[in-house]
C-alpha cells in the first residue's frame, strides 16, 4: 500500500507535469509576463499608483477579495457585510475607472471573504474564513445563475483563512491564513472538487506576516502575491518550482499604506502591467499601474 503522503505528492508531481505540457503547447496562457523579469527582486518597484480607483460604496460594504474575467471586461468583488458578489463591467479591458456596476448575488453563510472563478466562468468559490461555498453557474459570468451552494469545512487545520488560489488545472488549492501565519496547499481528489481535499504542505510565514489577507499566484506559479493588511504591503515570494509554496522566498514588498491601510484583496491582470487592492474603509478599488521608460 502507498503512503498517503507519497499519494498526494505523486498526485501533485502528475498536476504540475499536465500543466507544464498545457503551458508549452500553448493552452495556458494566464498570467503572463509580457517580457517583465518578474523573478527580479525589484519587480514590485515597478508600480505606482497613479490616481486610478473604482468606488464599490452602494454596492458592497466591507469589501474584501476580487476577481476578474480573464479578458478584464467584468470585474467581481465580495461584499463580507453586504453578503454578496458585485459584478462590474469595463468599457476599457482592466481600467477600473470605466467601469459600472452590473449585477451582484446573495451569498449564504457569513464572514465571506475570499472568491476565485474558473477560467471558463462555469464555476464560483466563495471562502469565509474556515470553509469553502461552491458554485455552478448556468451562464458564464452569469453570477445570477448560480446553483445551490455546497459548502466543505476546513476547520480541521484552518484558524481563520481569508483568501483562496487554485492552480490552473484544478489540483490544487491554496489558503492563506493570517491567525496560523501560515499558506496552506491543499491536494484535490478530483480537480475543482474542493469536497475532496487534503493538506498536502503547509508554508510558514508566521516570522514575515502580520494579517495575510489576499493571495495570488502569477507567472505561471513561480511568484505568489500576498496583501499583508498589518503590514500595509504585498509581499512577493519567489518560488523555485511552480505552485511549489515549501520552496518559496520573500523577495521584495509594496507598500500601499498612502491610499488605504485596510488592504483586504488583491488581482493582477493578465499582462501583469497592473494590480488591483481592495480598500475596505475607503470602499474603494485602487488600481497600481507598471511605470515603464
Amino acid at each position: 500500500m502507498i503512503p498517503r503522503n507519497t499519494t498526494l505528492f505523486v498526485r501533485y508531481l502528475i498536476g504540475t507535469a499536465i500543466y507544464l505540457s498545457m503551458t508549452a503547447c500553448g493552452v495556458v496562457d494566464r498570467n503572463h509576463d509580457d517580457g517583465l523579469d518578474l523573478e527580479k527582486p525589484s519587480f514590485l518597484d515597478d508600480f505606482t499608483w497613479k490616481g486610478a480607483y473604482l468606488d464599490i460604496s452602494d454596492e458592497t460594504a466591507n469589501a474584501r477579495a476580487t476577481f476578474w474575467k480573464p479578458d478584464g471586461s467584468i470585474l467581481f468583488v465580495v461584499g463580507r457585510s453586504t453578503d454578496n458578489v458585485a459584478a462590474y463591467k469595463l468599457n476599457e479591458p482592466w481600467e477600473v475607472r470605466t467601469a459600472t456596476f452590473s449585477q451582484e448575488m446573495e451569498l449564504p453563510g457569513s464572514d465571506q471573504h475570499g472568491l476565485y472563478l474558473r477560467e471558463d466562468g462555469m464555476k464560483m468559490w466563495v471562502y469565509d474564513r474556515t470553509s469553502i461555498w461552491s458554485f455552478e453557474l448556468e451562464e458564464a459570468w452569469d453570477v445570477t445563475t448560480t446553483s445551490d451552494a455546497k459548502n466543505t469545512d476546513f476547520s480541521d487545520f484552518v484558524i481563520r483563512g481569508h483568501d483562496i488560489d487554485f492552480t490552473p488545472d484544478g489540483s490544487m488549492l491554496f489558503i492563506d491564513d493570517r491567525n496560523a501565519g501560515a499558506v496552506f496547499a491543499v491536494a484535490l481528489d478530483v480537480p475543482w472538487d474542493v469536497s475532496g481535499g487534503n493538506l498536502s504542505h503547509t508554508l510558514d510565514i508566521s516570522h514575515q506576516q502580520r494579517a495575510t489577507r489576499g493571495i495570488e499566484f502569477i507567472r505561471d506559479g513561480k511568484v505568489m502575491m500576498l496583501m499583508d493588511t498589518g503590514r500595509n504591503q504585498l509581499l512577493q515570494y519567489k518560488l523555485d518550482k511552480p505552485y511549489d509554496i515549501m520552496s518559496a522566498q520573500l523577495v521584495n514588498t509594496f507598500d500601499v499604506s498612502d491610499q488605504t491601510r485596510q488592504g483586504r484583496g488583491l488581482s493582477f491582470n493578465d499582462d501583469l502591467t497592473s494590480f488591483y487592492v481592495t480598500g475596505r474603509d475607503e470602499q474603494k478599488i485602487f488600481q497600481y499601474d507598471i511605470t515603464r521608460e
